[in-house]
């Protein structure tokens, strides 16, 4: 069997998970891992101006392409505090990082030694999991368990607590036998797909939410396929923009408080049955639960069972990933369209896009000083249909998804439910740094 540091452990598993690219801010409780990395080769590191920078820019990286999972590194004490925060916009939106840590030696753990602080404690209400490892032998494994869960259900992120002796200490690890965890995720059975189509068949006047979980599974192509299928139109959430692009006929528009398009408010008002399909029915895509839910009918589909129900109870609730629910989906409408089991939805598409082409809001302003709206306007003539946007909270937010126009998935970035300020740019450097050939722009 081979000996190695723990810490030297880590940083091969890292690599046998996929990870080529982490980012952080040296310190002496974590320098180990740096000297590891540099041993070792094999994983590029971005300096971050400050460690909360750096869980954005992991989260900004993961949010970029399928399968990634930013990596970020910080000493101990206030390093992991500060990454709270981006732990919390991570977990908040359900975005897979991986956040690690230094911390004192393990005999001085309880001695309030200098920047010994639990950080474990401190983690764990925005974490899928948060460990302190204190055993050398388990730092490999602690890892393996790491991405299993940020991979199984629905994602998040996973907090590591290296104490500088463990990761010090030599340990027996072989990394050739080394193999990644297969994640869990739940399945949709074709009973249950076929009773929601069967309901989504009875009504007038569906529509198709499509939530942050179908970017989130990789499964937006699917989507608009059941979509373009059923002749149904889709409402993104704002978490599931570009999930169908802004210009197809099939896409409604967005709904809610404040990042929504007039016509898409209207056509849920005229809807029947709502199919939320990897969504959370936040109230800022619902707004007044009694308008939203009244004289409609609702399946609910998400990968996490508690989702089911928490805001208000569904007709039908389908526990699923939304890649796996949305091919069973496709498969048993296509089954439906070839008997002639579908309804012909051209009239209501037709209503939508009438509302769609007329409800608009006023953007040509040409008085000085010019307005925000105007701005939006001329950055769809200058953008095209290739760029990305990244954008926290506020109302270069608002206006931005009230305005602007988004064609594909992962182009469409923001930070969801917990909008922290000085998100937008270190978020904007991880999409960089994930895909440098991207034009983003950042809406700070």
């Amino acid at each position: 069997m081979a000996r190695m540091k723990a810490i030297e452990a880590a940083v091969e598993v890292l690599k046998r998970e996929g990870v080529d690219i982490a980012f952080g801010v040296p310190g002496a409780a974590i320098n180990p891992m740096y000297a590891a990395m540099k041993k070792l080769g094999g994983i590029d590191h971005v300096l971050a101006r400050h460690v909360e920078g750096a869980s954005h820019m992991a989260e900004g990286y993961t949010r970029t392409n399928d399968g990634n999972i930013g990596v970020c590194i910080g000493t101990s004490g206030p390093a992991g505090t500060d990454m709270i925060t981006g732990l919390y916009s991570a977990s908040a939106d359900s975005i897979p990082i991986l956040c690690i840590t230094g911390q004192a030696p393990r005999a001085r753990l309880h001695k309030e030694d200098f920047q010994a602080v639990d950080i474990e404690s401190i983690a764990k209400p925005v974490t899928k999991w948060a460990t302190t490892v204190l055993e050398p032998a388990q730092v490999p494994r602690a890892f393996q368990k790491a991405f299993h869960l940020m991979r199984s259900g629905r994602p998040g992120p996973v907090l590591i607590d290296l104490p500088l002796d463990v990761q010090l200490t030599e340990i027996e690890f072989d990394i050739d036998t080394y193999q990644p965890l297969e994640p869990y995720k739940p399945t949709a059975s074709r009973e249950q797909v076929e009773k929601a189509m069967q309901m989504m068949c009875e009504s007038a006047n569906p529509v198709i939410v499509a939530g942050g979980g179908v970017i989130n599974a990789g499964a937006p192509e699917l989507l608009q396929q059941f979509a373009e299928i059923t002749g149904v139109p889709v409402i993104p959430t704002l978490m599931g923009w570009g999930s169908i692009p802004d210009d197809h006929e099939l896409m409604a528009g967005m709904v809610g408080l404040q990042t929504a398009h007039r016509y898409g408010n209207e056509t849920l008002l005229n809807s029947d049955f709502v199919f939320g399909v990897g969504n959370r029915f936040a109230n800022r895509h619902t707004g007044s639960l009694d308008v939203y839910t009244k004289g409609r009918k609702f399946v609910h589909v998400d990968i996490e069972p508690t989702q089911i129900g928490r805001v208000f109870c569904p007709d039908l609730g389908i526990v699923s990933d939304a890649k796996a629910a949305l091919e069973l989906m496709v498969e048993v409408a296509r089954e439906w369209r070839d008997a002639g089991k579908l309804p012909n939805r051209s009239e209501w598409v037709g209503e939508c896009q009438q509302r769609k082409a007329t409800m608009l809001r006023k953007t040509h302003f040409t008085e000085a000083p010019i307005k925000p709206m105007r701005v939006y306007e001329e950055m769809n003539k200058a953008f095209g249909r290739e760029t990305c946007y990244v954008s926290t909270i506020g109302l270069s937010q608002i206006a931005a998804a009230q305005f602007l126009h988004v064609y594909k998935p992962r182009h469409w970035i923001n930070c969801g439910q917990a909008g922290p300020l000085g998100w937008t740019t270190p978020a904007a450097l991880g999409v960089k740094a994930a895909d440098p050939s991207r034009d983003v722009c950042n809406l700070g």
